[in-house]
């Protein structure tokens, strides 16, 4: 056992596949399945992060794991679920202790209402509860800690009237425990980040590590002429927006890239994942952190066609990454140059164009193409995935796509779903639940240096 487990809360989260699977079984008047699973270990500074693999798979060799027996039974009422948790959290402790903890799982699924949780988990003589329990596609969970149900929240302030009198005081509640974590504070970061905490979200962490540039004003929300004069990080910036909307949100700012540690660990704790750069080497670990922390992302960004000096397209799109989703390499999404090109350094892009002499530089050296986009397609991005964002985590609604398009000037917007099957070749859904086992996507260059937390 890891001697932060000791003093460090304990977070279990389960993927809605594997979810889905566990509930089919809790049936009404059915008894009590148990089932065996793995769970992948993810350590944080101040938290142990437990993962559910696929029942069918085990860990790497190696990897660091426990064992998780699960028992899902259908329980209608607070009585009953009490009762049955009495008897289940006092079974004794076994004689014979395995190498690591064994953790419980009590699910109840009433035919009306959220799921009603107990997680328990076994040290070498004694249970202990499991701090907070992620189940992915269900946000009303209820956890309960010391054989009782949550205690009520508290009822919203008047500021969000608009946002209950459409959702629900529910909604806001739920928002208010949730944490988002937000890649890139730019034209589509810095609206969607506004918009998380205008309608609530609790915590809220912003990743971004590039300055405010000129180009930047006409893109990037809460951006002054000022921020040119005295050099300010976007992280910064969205941070100090956020706290100006509402000082009691959790407001965290990192100078860095996912996936640097300090991100990662914010990351597998968070309850939805926002992709807003135009980086493919950040799609793609987008994707990755979705499936190995069980954390449900979309991909949001835009761009502007144009021929014969007409724009003929002014598109936007935004892409589901779900713990079962395709990955971007099955959708196509990714190219190997362009993704040399991203983590490669100023200095040794110099260093291939030296040593070509007077022969064409390879291809990888070249700078990469601007992204052609401007404001008002940026903060449309940025707010619907926003808005998609707290439809998960208010489980008021979900996205109705996997990879939408739209055209902001053809008839009708020309909205068109994109859905993509799974490359059967590709291993991506063995992944799932992988924690910190297994091979990032890539390796962090070294002159990405350190994530500061600002």
């Amino acid at each position: 056992m890891h001697p932060r487990d000791e003093v460090a809360r304990t977070l279990l989260r389960l993927g809605q596949t594997e979810f889905d699977m566990l509930r089919a079984d809790a049936l009404p008047d059915a008894p009590a399945r148990d089932w065996t699973a793995t769970l992948a270990v993810t350590r944080a500074q101040d938290a142990s992060v437990w993962t559910l693999r696929p029942l069918h798979l085990g860990l790497p060799a190696g990897s660091s794991g426990i064992q998780a027996d699960i028992r899902v039974q259908a329980i209608d009422g607070e009585a009953a679920f009490h009762a049955a948790l009495d008897a289940w959290a006092h079974a004794p402790v076994p004689d014979e202790a395995g190498e690591g903890p064994e953790v419980r799982l009590l699910i109840g699924m009433a035919p009306h209402g959220p799921p009603e949780i107990a997680a328990l988990w076994r040290t070498s003589d004694s249970w202990r509860e499991i701090d907070r329990v992620f189940l992915e596609g269900q946000p009303g969970a209820r956890l309960w800690c010391q054989g009782a149900p949550p205690p009520a929240d508290d009822l919203p302030p008047e500021r969000v009237a608009r946002f209950t009198s459409s959702f629900g005081v529910e909604a806001y509640q739920r928002l208010r425990r949730s944490t988002a974590v937000v890649i890139g504070a730019g034209g589509t970061g810095s609206v969607a980040i506004p918009m998380l905490a205008r309608a609530g979200v609790g915590k809220i962490v912003i990743v971004d590590s590039d300055l405010i540039s000129p180009s930047n004003l006409e893109r990037t929300h809460a951006s002054f002429p000022e921020h040119i004069e005295t050099p300010t990080l976007k992280a910064a910036l969205a941070r100090d927006h956020v706290r100006c909307i509402d000082p009691d949100i959790e407001v965290i700012a990192f100078d860095g890239r996912l996936p640097q540690r300090a991100i990662v660990e914010e990351v597998a704790q968070a309850d939805v994942l926002l992709g807003c750069t135009d980086q493919h080497t950040s799609r793609l670990v987008l994707s990755d952190m979705a499936r190995r922390y069980l954390v449900p992302a979309i991909d949001c960004g835009g761009l502007i066609e144009g021929a014969n000096g007409l724009v003929t397209g002014q598109i936007i799109q935004l892409v589901l990454f779900r713990p079962h989703d395709p990955c971007p390499h099955c959708r196509g999404m990714v190219d190997d140059m362009r993704m040399r090109q991203e983590l490669m350094s100023p200095e040794e892009r110099q260093a291939l164009i030296d040593a070509a002499g007077d022969a064409a530089p390879p291809p990888e050296a070249h700078e990469i193409p601007q992204i052609d986009t401007v404001g008002y397609i940026t903060t449309v991005s940025g707010t619907l995935a926003a808005g998609y964002a707290i439809g998960w985590l208010t489980g008021r609604f979900d996205p109705p796509f996997q990879r939408m398009q739209m055209n902001l000037i053809a008839d009708c917007l020309d909205v068109t779903d994109r859905p993509q099957p799974m490359d059967e070749a590709c291993s991506c859904q063995d992944e799932r639940g992988l924690g910190d086992a297994g091979e990032l996507p890539f390796a962090i260059p070294a002159h990405w240096g350190t994530a500061r937390r600002l």
